[in-house]
Parts: structure tokens; C-alpha cells; sequence
């Protein structure tokens, strides 16, 4: 009883102090995206009415639908829903290394101290991208890019800054 209750407050402490880091991080996600007004735009717009709605939405040809296609053609896309992400230097090979462990069943309570190691933003980066794929072709997808390599030098930031920026004119 006395571990659980360790447990627990040791889990909420290092949550609750994450989000010191997390606000750090939106703000310079606030700084460049002011840089790039009309990325910003069309983040803002995936944000608040979803990627799938911006996409289907969007003229073609026009940045929004190339940043929205972009997102969707990538697994890790989803993660544009997360404020900060765009600033994020959490490795996405980690990331998805950690994507590719997870077992078939619910995740265990033996996982979670892992998944803490590498932080609160690893932790909502899988809830996003759960409610995006089931946790399966989750898995296969996280595999697939770590075979071809793509994610080596990237940070999860850099990866999405890439995706968007390509649409730039």
C-alpha cells in the first residue's frame, strides 16, 4: 500500500513537472510558428478542427493541403496535434523503438517506469498516436520507418518541422 501511494505521488510530482518544460517548448513552437505565418495557420487550423477535416477541406494545391497531406502520409503526423511538438528534440528513433516494445495487450504497469525514463511528452505522443491507429498497425508503421532508416538523426521536432515545410512556397 505504502509503494502504491509512493508510486503515485512520485508519478503526479514528475508529471506536474513536466509541464515547466512543456510551456518552454510551446512558446518557441509559438515563436517559430509566428515566423511562418501561414504553417502557423494551418497548424492552428489541424489543431482545432482535426487533420482529416483540414484535408478534406483544403483546396488543391494549396499549402494546407499539402502540410495536411504530408501529416496524414506519415505515422508520426498525429503528433502535429500535440502543442510543443514542433520544438520537441525528444530522438524519434526512441520514440518509435519504444512504439515497436509495446505488446500486443494494454499497457502494463511494468512499462510504465520505463516509459517515464524518457519522459511525459513520449507518454502523450503514445495516447495521440493510439487514437490515431490501433496499437497493432501502430507497431508495423514504427517498424517500417525504423527499417528504412529515416528517423536516425531526427528528432521528433525536426521530423515534423520537415513534413510541413516541404509545402512552403
Amino acid at each position: 500500500m505504502l509503494r502504491a501511494a509512493i508510486f503515485a505521488s512520485t508519478l503526479v510530482l514528475s508529471l506536474t513537472a513536466c509541464d515547466v518544460f512543456e510551456d518552454s517548448k510551446a512558446k518557441v513552437e509559438a515563436n517559430y510558428l509566428s515566423q511562418h505565418q501561414e504553417l502557423q495557420e494551418v497548424v492552428e487550423q489541424i489543431r482545432d478542427k482535426g487533420l482529416e477535416s483540414v484535408q478534406t477541406s483544403a483546396a488543391a494545391g494549396s499549402i494546407a493541403a499539402c502540410v495536411a497531406n504530408n501529416l496524414d502520409a506519415d505515422p508520426m503526423g498525429a503528433l502535429i496535434s500535440v502543442e510543443g511538438a514542433l520544438q520537441d528534440s525528444a530522438n524519434l528513433s526512441d520514440l518509435l523503438n519504444s512504439i515497436a516494445r509495446l505488446s500486443d495487450q494494454e499497457i502494463s504497469i511494468e512499462q510504465f517506469p520505463e516509459l517515464l525514463q524518457q519522459g511525459a511528452d513520449t507518454v502523450r505522443y503514445l495516447k495521440t498516436l493510439l487514437e490515431q491507429y490501433d496499437l497493432s498497425e501502430l507497431k508495423q508503421q514504427a517498424s517500417a520507418l525504423l527499417e528504412q532508416g529515416q528517423t536516425k538523426t531526427q528528432d521528433v521536432g525536426a521530423h515534423l518541422r520537415y513534413l510541413i515545410e516541404s509545402c512552403q512556397k
